[in-house]
């Protein structure tokens, strides 16, 4: 652990946390360059200090601040990746940089597709980016057609609307017209289908087929694979996802949804363990909805079969187990710990950590004590499932009590 205190018992990080609450982001960023001097590798620190310098407008300094950074192995710094590339975008699109700020967004929405803030930023520096391969969507299903990138019209979908975009795929309602039924048909974007985008592509097609290997109604179903037109067909589920829920529901969840939720949703990871495989991204973006508690997982595009090698990739980082933010691979331990963390965001309206804890640094393994206490009042028959699935020890997770019915 980076100790803080100089030589003379100095505390430069105390003492930025009170510039900052004190509205002074020149005293701020003065009192961790201080620190940075005496510890050079405290990376959360770094981060931190190339905030509050593009806060006052120092954005060389800034950039000359995180110079090296970007070379960090991300399966052992994903939270510091993340934070990394939101503050190299914001000092690309300042100064100019366009195309490489959009890249940086779009890295960010592969995280979590729901980032308000990258999405905003996407829409506005590629207002008129549509799918490869499609012509303009009309709202109703009389609209266009599907056409694959070599100009072969896929006349068996017809497009109906945009459902979701993320930085590797686009999502649309369509109609199956040889099934006569609605689908959802995701579409990978142009710029992941060459050959020097060959990971990108494997791991589309690849997640894409772990799901169709796994037949079982908590995880969506996968009707077609067709690499030529780069699309896939999934099964439509139109309650939205988790992540929209949280949103209309600002204070949590009531306890019996989140109940049932938690007994669907670890029935279905036992289910995909014991036939070896890890989601390896759980979070509300990709748990879909069919009905109140009824969750539904999706995008299996970091999911790996259990040691079949490359379990270290992937995942979003408010998500991750604590071993893996210290750089462990992915194992049925860590989709369990995700789990843990999404079915407290259901009882608690908001994650259980916060883009800022994971600026300063690792957060505390054990649950800290406000989040027991809060589990307690919102949710008590879950509180004791909740927090075994948190549990630091990899090992407990599998221990873990029964869901109350």
């Amino acid at each position: 652990m980076t100790e803080r205190r100089g030589l003379a018992g100095e505390d430069h990080v105390a003492d930025a946390d009170r510039a900052e609450r004190a509205g002074d982001p020149f005293a701020a960023a003065l009192a961790l360059r201080r620190h940075l001097d005496r510890h050079p590798d405290d990376t959360g620190a770094r981060l931190r200090f190339a905030r509050f310098l593009i806060g006052t407008g120092e954005r060389a300094a800034a950039r000359q601040a995180l110079a090296g950074m970007e070379g960090l192995p991300r399966a052992s710094h994903q939270g510091l990746h993340a934070t990394l590339d939101r503050l190299l975008a914001e000092l690309d699109e300042a100064e100019g940089l366009l195309a490489s700020a959009a890249l940086r967004w779009e890295r960010l929405l592969a995280d979590d597709i729901d980032d308000p803030e990258a999405r905003a930023h996407l829409a506005r520096l590629r207002p008129s980016v549509n799918p490869p391969g499609a012509t303009e969507l009309a709202e109703q299903t009389d609209g266009a057609t599907l056409v694959s990138p070599e100009g072969v019209d896929a006349l068996r979908y017809r497009l109906v609307r945009e459902i979701g975009r993320g930085a590797t795929a686009t999502v649309y309602l369509a109609r199956d017209e040889a099934l006569d039924l609605h689908v959802a048909l995701k579409v990978l974007h142009p710029q992941l289908a060459g050959a020097r985008q060959s990971e990108a592509l494997a791991r589309f097609f690849g997640g894409a087929r772990l799901a169709a290997g796994v037949r079982h109604p908590g995880v969506v179903a996968i009707y077609d694979v067709d690499e030529a037109a780069r699309a896939l067909a999934m099964e439509w589920i139109p309650g939205g996802t988790l992540r929209a829920r949280l949103r209309e529901r600002p204070a949590g969840l009531d306890a019996g949804e989140i109940a049932e939720a938690a007994r669907r949703l670890l029935a279905t990871l036992a289910f995909l363990h014991a036939r070896g495989v890890i989601h390896g991204d759980l979070k509300p973006s990709n748990l879909l909805i069919r009905e109140p508690g009824d969750l539904v997982l999706a995008d299996f595009g970091a999911a790996a079969l259990i040691g079949a090698g490359g379990e270290s990739a992937g995942g979003t980082p408010l998500y991750l187990a604590p071993e893996q933010l210290r750089g462990a691979p992915r194992a049925p331990a860590t989709d369990l710990y995700a789990a843990g963390a999404v079915l407290f965001e259901m009882a608690a309206g908001r994650p259980l950590r916060s883009q800022a804890d994971l600026l300063r640094g690792h957060p505390a393994d054990a649950l800290p004590a406000d989040a027991r206490a809060l589990l307690a009042a919102r949710v008590p028959a879950l509180s004791p499932l909740i927090a075994a699935l948190l549990d630091p020890d990899p090992e407990a997770r599998g221990r873990k009590p029964e869901a109350s019915q």
